[in-house]
């Protein structure tokens, strides 16, 4: 769906950075948390919460590259008026279920809320396999 191969390279790139994290923060819950090393309850939520963040601003630099070649209009930047817009224009597997992450996401930048580490994989991986569909990155 992108276009540019430049730009595709760099989102696949950017990409590639949020898989990597996602499994080290993985890896590192299960061996510090299991041992019961550490045993706070806010740490594992800020941990996930992290490459939620990431993930979703991946998303943000998809769209803005899909609007910049002209696959929709919006004369915003922020991600959630580019999901918006977007809405009708793009093949999405679930509009909504993205768009609830995105208050989700929201939250965690602004409101310094904390999810769960189900709740934000299961973001991650709709994001992941959004982006998969739309040709922008390889399935792991």
């Amino acid at each position: 769906m992108v276009t540019d191969p430049i730009a595709l390279q760099g989102l696949q790139e950017e990409w590639a950075g949020v898989r990597l994290m996602r499994q080290r923060m993985q890896s590192l819950c299960v061996t510090t948390f299991a041992d019961g090393a550490i045993s706070a309850t806010a740490l594992p939520k800020i941990v996930y919460n992290l490459p939620l963040l990431l993930a979703f601003d991946v998303l943000r630099q998809v769209l803005r590259q899909l609007r910049n070649e002209r696959k929709f209009t919006c004369p915003q930047s922020q991600l959630g008026s580019l999901v918006e817009a977007s809405k009708a224009a793009l093949p999405w597997l679930d509009w909504q279920a993205v768009r609830d992450g995105v208050h989700r996401r929201n939250g965690v930048a602004h409101d310094g809320e904390l999810f769960d580490s189900d709740t934000c994989l299961a973001d991650i991986t709709r994001i992941e396999q959004q982006l998969i569909a739309w040709g922008v990155i390889d399935a792991a």
